[in-house]
């Protein structure tokens, strides 16, 4: 008797123990992380991670918070097997701070998170369009004098790093697709003609680039297969206007011959 209700009560101990070992799977499950811990402005973040276990086809809900707590961004991808990725590009109104990021499938959560830094940005204009620089020292740095080369299909900027006491300073350069781009490659970079190793990413509109300037630059060149006119569209438009309007004077102001 005594021997049956020690069984019993051992049974129902591991009942106990699996439905409990169960239920903390069930509620968390989920790992997740980010392809780097610290963003900037124009960065695309990753998330990427696995369920424990899949339970229906239901997608993976993903919640970003930004650092006072409210919904920054909001997603929801399928799983392909058990694993699931999911990115966005932190915008321009992104502010400073750590992101909490909250995963859900069914019965199962995960959490992690990350940080942006917003960091200081210059403008350097090309044309219509204008490549946006950021970086913690990026005052230390002075760019000027844009040029174009349709034959070599190239951006080159002027650089003055003088204000670097030593070393160099990482500056990411975020530059639309409208003025350079290399579709189904990388851009190539040089800096006073080495060619320098510049982490790229690319999002839809842009090229994303992350490159080290010494403090001896005083040139910067991008090259691409595809490279912005000379003359952009609204200067090509004024122009068209100039010519259109020249001819309609023209016409105007032809003297007749006089009849006699």
């Amino acid at each position: 008797m005594r021997l049956a209700i020690t069984l019993l009560m051992i049974s129902v101990l591991a009942v106990f123990v699996v439905n409990n070992v169960n239920a903390q799977v069930g509620s968390t499950g989920i790992i997740a992380t980010t392809n780097k811990p610290v963003y900037q402005l124009g960065d695309k973040v990753i998330i990427s991670g696995s369920v424990a276990k899949v339970v229906d086809n239901n997608p993976v809900t993903i919640i970003v918070r930004n650092p006072i707590g409210n919904v920054y961004e909001v997603g929801q991808v399928s799983l392909s097997n058990n694993l699931f990725t999911h990115d966005f590009v932190i915008g321009e109104d992104a502010t400073s701070g750590t992101y909490d990021v909250e995963i859900k499938y069914g019965d199962q959560s995960g959490k992690t998170s990350f940080v942006v830094l917003v960091s200081q940005m210059q403008l350097i204009p090309v044309g219509d369009y204008a490549i946006k620089v950021r970086g913690n020292n990026t005052n230390l740095i002075k760019y000027s004098d844009v040029s174009i080369s349709t034959v070599d299909k190239s951006v080159t900027v002027t650089v003055n790093a003088s204000a670097i006491s030593s070393g160099s300073v990482m500056q990411e350069f975020q530059i639309p697709k409208v003025i350079i781009d290399a579709p189904g490659s990388l851009l190539v970079v040089k800096i006073d003609g080495l060619i320098s190793q510049c982490v790229q990413i690319e999002t839809p509109s842009d090229r994303i680039m992350d490159c080290m300037i010494p403090v001896d630059a005083t040139q910067l060149q991008i090259f691409g297969t595809i490279v912005i006119p000379e003359f952009g569209p609204v200067a090509m438009l004024i122009l068209t206007i100039g010519v259109l309007g020249i001819v309609f004077l023209s016409s105007k102001m032809k003297i007749k011959k006089p009849f006699y």
